[in-house]
């Protein structure tokens, strides 16, 4: 497949910077740039319509870009199946440039829903499911380093577009802003054109398996077994707590800061702080897990970002800018690494009979975590009018994580039952 040829072994280096810019700028500009905007459509939206909208009311797009997109990941995944993974890149990042087009159009709450969840569709077509699948399929040796090196295109473009959009806004205004960003995913389906390709068919067979040799059977959990196991739900609630904590967080700290005074300058750099520091957890994660062991990292990870929900709260409380500042950091690095240990802890626990139902069962139950996130922050914000109590409620659910995690029975793993070996 991936490696039976130098030139071979070479593109698949190619195929990895594609899907990094990919996920660069389709995580980028729906889950990091886009928060940016609020102030501006709900400021709009107010005047053009004379009803109030609230944070709360705004905040509901992004719940209904990430239902949709757990939706329609079922359906893309089997597209993948059957027609290839280049198609859907092609089509998402075209939908992607429609959609911030039509936005900068938007004069009515609704109008922003529906374009919420076309862009739930983008995500599903061309974001992170969609790209691990790509690299997955390309990649049997060294397929961590490039998993984690296409990862990190959703942190570096989250903490890019914050600062460009908020550039863009400063210098023109938002709805022009809008316009430009949508020639950056149309300059990519090109290149993406010409460049992807489908993969693994075309290229022979994996590294170590011989032409016609047999096919070696796989060995773990089914789905059934592992929706029975205890520690199939320990690691949904811990997938579920942490996407609702940092979609919670990312979503709204840029309002926070806003209504704290700081310039919009200072309030995207507080939202790229919270990316960089994911940026740096994935990077150096993978690494560590393997020589210290996946629940020490886990845990680890989990306290710094229950260390920078306190953090917050102490800002909120004694208005200080260092508290401010401490947490971003603390909370963003914590998170960096988690998703990542969930990907490595799925296949240590379950094996690889089922693995790809039993990721797609936690995918559905940490999308609607991070769905419930932004809706719910904004709604406590707007009924108490302070971050306090959702900062809290955010905190709370990191508590829960821990508590999860602490709980996870690693001499349950598959690869301990079938190998006698266990991951730590």
């Amino acid at each position: 497949m991936t490696g039976s040829t130098p030139e071979i072994r070479a593109y698949r280096w190619v195929i990895c910077a594609c899907s990094f810019l990919v996920l660069f700028v389709s995580q980028g500009m729906t889950l990091g740039g886009m928060a940016v905007f609020d102030i501006q459509l709900i400021n709009t939206i107010t005047a053009v319509s004379g009803t109030e909208v609230s944070v709360s009311d705004i905040k509901w797009r992004d719940t209904i870009m990430f239902l949709t997109a757990a939706v329609s990941g079922l359906g893309s995944g089997w597209l993948a199946d059957k027609v290839g993974v280049k198609p859907l890149l092609l089509v998402g990042l075209a939908m992607l440039a429609a959609g911030n087009l039509l936005y900068a159009r938007v004069d009515q709450l609704v109008e922003a829903y529906w374009i919420s969840a076309g862009l739930g569709v983008v995500l599903a077509l061309c974001g992170l499911m969609i790209n691990v699948y790509l690299i997955s399929s390309w990649f049997d040796k060294q397929r961590g380093l490039a998993i984690g090196i296409v990862l990190s295109g959703t942190s570096l473009g989250s903490a890019f577009f914050p600062k460009l959009n908020t550039w863009m806004i400063s210098t023109a205004d938002w709805r022009q802003a809008f316009e430009w960003l949508a020639l950056i995913p149309l300059i990519l389906v090109p290149i993406s054109f010409v460049l992807l390709r489908n993969g693994p068919m075309s290229a022979g067979k994996p590294d170590g398996t011989r032409a016609g040799g047999p096919t070696p059977e796989l060995t773990g959990y089914t789905l059934a077994q592992a929706l029975r196991s205890r520690n199939f739900w320990l690691l949904a609630i811990i997938a579920m707590c942490t996407f609702y904590s940092i979609l919670g967080m990312t979503t709204n700290v840029f309002i926070y800061m806003s209504k704290s005074d700081y310039s919009p300058q200072v309030a995207s750099t507080g939202v790229s702080i919270l990316f960089i520091g994911g940026l740096i957890g994935k990077l150096i994660s993978g690494y560590l897990a393997e020589n210290l062991g996946r629940k020490l990292i886990l845990l680890v990870g989990l306290f710094l970002m229950l260390s920078g929900g306190i953090c917050l709260l102490l800002a909120i409380s004694w208005t200080s800018e260092m508290a401010l500042w401490c947490g971003l950091v603390l909370f963003g690095f914590g998170w960096g690494g988690i998703y990542t240990l969930i990907q490595l802890l799925s296949p240590d626990l379950f094996g690889m009979r089922s693995l790809g139902k039993i990721l797609a069962a936690i995918n559905i139950l940490d999308a609607t975590g991070g769905a419930a996130g932004p809706v719910v922050t904004g709604a406590l914000y707007g009924s108490s009018g302070s971050y306090f109590l959702p900062f809290a409620v955010i905190t709370g659910f990191l508590l829960i994580a821990g508590i999860a995690a602490t709980l996870l029975d690693m001499s349950k793993a598959a690869g301990y039952e079938t190998a006698g070996t266990q991951p730590t």
